[in-house]
């Protein structure tokens, strides 16, 4: 019966999709009817597999549990999207600085990797509206005298961050002194200052403010937020009709209750108001 209601959803979807695309009174030549019109998404159905990018290093965004098994709210979102769409869904494994190459290499069909949709990121890869909102945070030991990113302005303090990612943007901007640790995920940021390595680490707040409750006391999550930002959907670029079809995906897990839903089962708390467009 749930397999036969995701047939359903997914048939909507693609329809609704279709019928988007060709508008009313269209003088287009006509489509295969087998066609959705997005060739990612005929390729997707035909192989019967959706190749997913997940950042698998920051509960509860991603991880993974005592048995491997990858768990956390952008995980459930991808089964969510591969069950709408009847296809198995086959996990890909990225971090900060491989997340990006692994949709322009191919390698995967869209990425849910805690990613801010931004401008220059969108000249290499398209994104979805937003399935989340987070901030960046600063995150320390308890004992911490800094208490904000204009604390850290001095060679002697070491941050530590993710290549390419917007905590690494902000200090470089906000702290420009200060010494860089660069590590290839949050649980490597959370080692280095826990073992006293570095003195602060800048990452969304939804994952900081997790890790900060879980550390029995050993870290804090500073209280300013830094940015506003949107956690979209990733995708390659040249293919605007999955987008639209990625975009409609969101704003119906949105409409329905999902997002919330999944927000308050790893957070415990209702998620700030998110818009659809359908």
């Amino acid at each position: 019966m749930k397999k036969s209601l995701s047939m359903v959803l997914a048939g909507l979807l693609v329809l609704a999709f279709g019928i988007g695309v060709m508008g009313c009174g269209s003088s287009s030549p006509a489509k295969d009817a087998s066609s959705s019109g997005s060739a990612t998404l005929d390729r997707i159905i035909a192989a019967g597999k959706i190749r997913i990018g997940l950042s698998l290093n920051g509960a509860p965004i991603g991880f993974r549990d005592d048995t491997g098994t990858p768990m956390g709210y952008d995980v459930d979102w991808a089964t969510k999207m591969a069950e709408i769409l009847g296809v198995k869904l086959e996990v890909v494994d990225v971090d900060g600085e491989t997340r990006i190459p692994a949709l322009t290499s191919g390698r995967v069909d869209v990425i849910f990797a805690n990613i801010t949709g931004n401008l220059e990121r969108a000249k290499t890869i398209d994104f979805s509206i937003p399935y989340l909102k987070s901030g960046i945070k600063m995150i320390t030991p308890a004992d911490s005298t800094y208490k904000t990113i204009a604390d850290l302005n001095d060679p002697s303090i070491k941050v530590v961050v993710g290549r390419g990612t917007t905590g690494e943007d902000l200090v470089l901007k906000g702290a420009p002194k200060a010494t860089l640790i660069y590590v290839p995920n949050f649980t490597d940021q959370i080692l280095q200052l826990q073992q006293g390595k570095a003195d602060a680490a800048f990452e969304d707040s939804t994952i900081v403010d997790y890790a900060a409750k879980n550390s029995a006391g050993k870290l804090v999550a500073q209280e300013k937020q830094y940015t506003s930002d949107p956690i979209c959907v990733g995708m390659p670029k040249g293919d605007l009709e999955f987008v639209r079809w990625v975009d409609m995906f969101v704003s119906w897990q949105i409409t329905q209750g999902f997002q919330a839903d999944t927000y308050q089962k790893w957070w415990g708390v209702a998620p700030s108001e998110m818009k659809s467009l359908w």
